[in-house]
């Protein structure tokens, strides 16, 4: 067995990435909601480094992160995914992110790297993020 898992993206993890990007990472506040809005259930688990938040909770969290900091990615990974991760099925799928938060105000900045599982299903022909457990730590 080698040092790197040798893994390709999914359709999935794909879809998954381009919800971070639309949360986190672009500039844009409207896409950010609507993408929170359609992308995300209104009854989402969240697990924040052992913390569990309501939904509207992560929302605040969100919103807050992209007040305060500019957020540029560094790397961004599918680590797995589960073997039923097609567009058809309730799936989970493991991502590994680097990323430096940049403070608006003060322009300091921290980089930080996040694994997150995340179980995405799908109702009405639509994807939706059902469940985020999420490790975080700064460098």
């Amino acid at each position: 067995m080698g040092d790197q898992l040798d893994h390709h993206p999914t359709p999935l993890g794909n879809w998954l990435e381009d919800l971070f990007h639309k949360l986190f990472y672009q500039p844009d506040d409207g896409i950010c909601k609507k993408a929170m809005e359609e992308e995300m259930s209104s009854q989402l688990k969240v697990c924040i480094n052992g913390q569990y938040m309501p939904r509207e909770g992560f929302d605040q969290a969100i919103i807050q992160t992209r007040c305060t900091y500019n957020i540029r990615v560094h790397s961004s990974r599918e680590l797995l995914a589960s073997p039923d991760a097609t567009d058809k099925s309730t799936a989970s799928v493991a991502h590994i992110q680097t990323f430096t938060l940049e403070d608006k105000k003060t322009g300091t900045q921290r980089t930080q790297t996040s694994l997150t599982i995340c179980v995405i299903a799908f109702s009405d022909g639509k994807k939706q993020l059902i469940e985020l457990m999420e490790i975080m730590q700064d460098h």
